[in-house]
């Protein structure tokens, strides 16, 4: 799934799947989520996504935010 700079503002400084999952912006927390670029990011965020492209990164970094690429989270194993 697919997540855009320009909603991050929107969303709190420390920012990960289960974030994303929680706001409505993916199907769910274990989703494998990248962050893909489409306008600036107006504020300081620490972005922890399983990937990102370059201008992403570039637009997080640019207003003084981290990104860290992350495995995806796996669930758990249903008790039999």
């Amino acid at each position: 799934e697919n997540v855009y700079t320009d909603q991050l503002a929107a969303l709190g400084t420390t920012i990960d799947t289960k974030v994303l999952a929680k706001n409505g912006l993916v199907s769910s927390e274990y989703a494998s989520v990248k962050l893909l670029y489409r306008g600036d990011v107006s504020k300081k965020v620490a972005v922890s996504l399983q990937g990102a492209s370059a201008k992403a990164v570039e637009a997080v970094m640019a207003a003084d935010g981290t990104f860290t690429e992350t495995p995806r989270l796996m669930r758990p194993a249903k008790q039999k």
